[in-house]
Protein backbone atom coordinates (compact mmCIF):
# COMPACT_ATOMS: atom_id res chain seq x y z
CA UNK A 1 0.00 0.00 0.00
CA UNK A 2 1.44 3.34 -1.07
CA UNK A 3 1.64 6.03 1.59
CA UNK A 4 -0.06 9.29 0.68
CA UNK A 5 2.05 12.44 0.81
CA UNK A 6 1.49 14.58 3.86
CA UNK A 7 2.04 18.24 4.44
CA UNK A 8 1.40 20.11 7.64
CA UNK A 9 0.49 23.57 8.83
CA UNK A 10 1.42 24.04 12.48
CA UNK A 11 1.42 26.49 15.37
CA UNK A 12 4.25 26.83 17.87
CA UNK A 13 4.34 28.70 21.19
CA UNK A 14 7.65 30.22 22.34
CA UNK A 15 8.92 30.48 25.90
CA UNK A 16 8.30 34.23 25.49
CA UNK A 17 4.61 33.74 24.64
CA UNK A 18 4.91 34.30 20.87
CA UNK A 19 2.88 32.17 18.45
CA UNK A 20 4.44 31.11 15.13
CA UNK A 21 2.62 29.57 12.16
CA UNK A 22 4.45 27.56 9.49
CA UNK A 23 4.11 24.66 7.08
CA UNK A 24 6.29 21.66 6.24
CA UNK A 25 6.32 18.12 4.88
CA UNK A 26 8.12 16.77 7.99
CA UNK A 27 6.78 18.16 11.26
CA UNK A 28 9.32 16.35 13.49
CA UNK A 29 12.32 17.64 11.52
CA UNK A 30 10.93 21.16 11.31
CA UNK A 31 10.23 21.28 15.06
CA UNK A 32 13.84 20.25 15.77
CA UNK A 33 15.08 22.94 13.38
CA UNK A 34 13.06 25.64 15.17
CA UNK A 35 14.62 24.62 18.51
CA UNK A 36 18.16 24.15 17.15
CA UNK A 37 20.97 26.46 18.25
CA UNK A 38 21.99 26.70 14.57
CA UNK A 39 18.59 28.16 13.58
CA UNK A 40 19.10 31.51 11.82
CA UNK A 41 15.46 32.32 11.05
CA UNK A 42 12.82 34.38 12.82
CA UNK A 43 12.29 31.64 15.44
CA UNK A 44 15.94 31.56 16.61
CA UNK A 45 16.86 32.06 20.25
CA UNK A 46 13.62 30.74 21.72
CA UNK A 47 12.31 27.39 22.97
CA UNK A 48 9.20 26.31 21.08
CA UNK A 49 6.30 23.99 21.97
CA UNK A 50 3.88 22.46 19.50
CA UNK A 51 0.38 23.91 19.86
CA UNK A 52 -1.54 22.63 16.83
CA UNK A 53 -1.08 20.64 13.61
CA UNK A 54 -3.31 20.29 10.56
CA UNK A 55 -2.54 17.68 7.89
CA UNK A 56 -2.98 18.15 4.12
CA UNK A 57 -2.47 15.87 1.12
CA UNK A 58 -0.62 18.50 -0.94
CA UNK A 59 1.80 21.34 -0.24
CA UNK A 60 -0.36 23.98 -1.93
CA UNK A 61 -3.26 23.37 0.47
CA UNK A 62 -0.93 23.56 3.48
CA UNK A 63 0.62 26.80 2.20
CA UNK A 64 -2.77 28.38 1.46
CA UNK A 65 -4.00 27.45 4.94
CA UNK A 66 -0.84 28.95 6.50
CA UNK A 67 -1.41 32.21 4.60
CA UNK A 68 -5.07 32.22 5.60
CA UNK A 69 -4.16 31.79 9.29
CA UNK A 70 -1.52 34.55 9.13
CA UNK A 71 -3.97 37.04 7.57
CA UNK A 72 -6.66 36.51 10.23
CA UNK A 73 -5.69 37.61 13.73
CA UNK A 74 -8.59 35.69 15.28
CA UNK A 75 -7.59 32.39 13.67
CA UNK A 76 -4.55 31.50 15.81
CA UNK A 77 -6.42 31.73 19.15
CA UNK A 78 -9.40 29.83 17.69
CA UNK A 79 -7.14 27.07 16.34
CA UNK A 80 -5.31 26.82 19.68
CA UNK A 81 -8.59 26.48 21.62
CA UNK A 82 -9.82 23.83 19.20
CA UNK A 83 -6.57 21.82 19.44
CA UNK A 84 -6.04 21.88 23.22
CA UNK A 85 -8.02 18.70 24.02
CA UNK A 86 -5.89 16.72 21.50
CA UNK A 87 -2.52 18.37 22.14
CA UNK A 88 -0.93 15.45 24.01
CA UNK A 89 -2.00 13.05 21.26
CA UNK A 90 -0.59 15.35 18.55
CA UNK A 91 2.78 15.58 20.31
CA UNK A 92 2.99 11.80 20.79
CA UNK A 93 1.95 11.10 17.19
CA UNK A 94 4.66 13.36 15.80
CA UNK A 95 7.32 12.32 18.34
CA UNK A 96 7.58 15.79 19.86
CA UNK A 97 8.06 16.17 23.59
CA UNK A 98 7.24 19.32 25.48
CA UNK A 99 10.23 21.21 26.94
CA UNK A 100 10.32 21.28 30.75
Amino acid sequence: MRRLPRFYCYLLLSDKGEVYCGYTNDIRRRFKEHNSSSNTGWTRGRRWRLLAVKCFLDDRSALLFERWVKKRRWMKPAWIRHSQPRLGELRRRHGISSPH
